[in-house]
């Protein structure tokens, strides 16, 4: 079955405390887990009673998103199509004063290179690898209509390691997250 392949910087991730009581994770087991997955020294916690929330830092965001983004875009072979919507997602960005602002114009899905992405994903966990549900809000850089793939896991820690390797300068690399869905 075909599916949309999504490349973008991991604004939120979301963990149910339910999940990890039922399935004892402990608190300091989720963080150990989760540093594969993204640098948390960029996010800040905003728990909730429910919910374990790590959210990507405002002022790194906005002091860092159009470079990062102009250094990720020349990566990518490009139609002239493309490359027009790109810098129109550049020049918007920088007129953006807040990240606040930011997030809201990722969350008009006007700009090709800055959507938001509401998804759910799963993590393994712990010494028995725990299959742990997470929700993720990503602000899609890159999408790719009907990729029919089932089992590329691995393919994305690639593609999420060649981006933070070519911008390994720039704070915002340890950010970035690749799904299928």
């Amino acid at each position: 079955m075909g599916q949309y392949l999504h490349i973008g910087l991991c604004y939120k991730l979301r963990v149910r405390r339910k999940l990890l009581s039922e399935q004892k994770i402990t608190e300091a087991e989720l963080l150990q887990g989760m540093t594969s997955l993204l640098d948390f020294t960029l996010y800040e916690r905003r728990d909730t009673e429910s919910e374990l929330i790590f959210v990507l830092s405002h002022e790194e965001l906005k002091q860092n998103l159009s470079m990062f983004l102009a250094q990720q875009i020349q990566l990518f072979t490009q139609s002239k199509f493309k490359r027009e919507h790109a810098l129109r997602t550049l020049d918007a960005i920088d007129k953006c004063a807040t990240a606040a602002e930011i997030i809201e114009l990722a969350n008009t899905r006007d700009l090709l290179n800055l959507q938001r992405l509401d998804l759910a994903d799963s993590l393994n966990i712990g010494i028995w690898n725990n299959y742990l549900e997470i929700h993720i809000t990503i602000l899609t850089f890159e999408s790719v209509a009907k990729v029919f793939m089932e089992e590329y896991k691995d393919f994305l820690i690639y593609l999420v390691n060649l981006i933070r390797s070519a911008s390994k300068e720039n704070p915002l690399a340890g950010a970035v997250y690749a799904t299928i869905c």
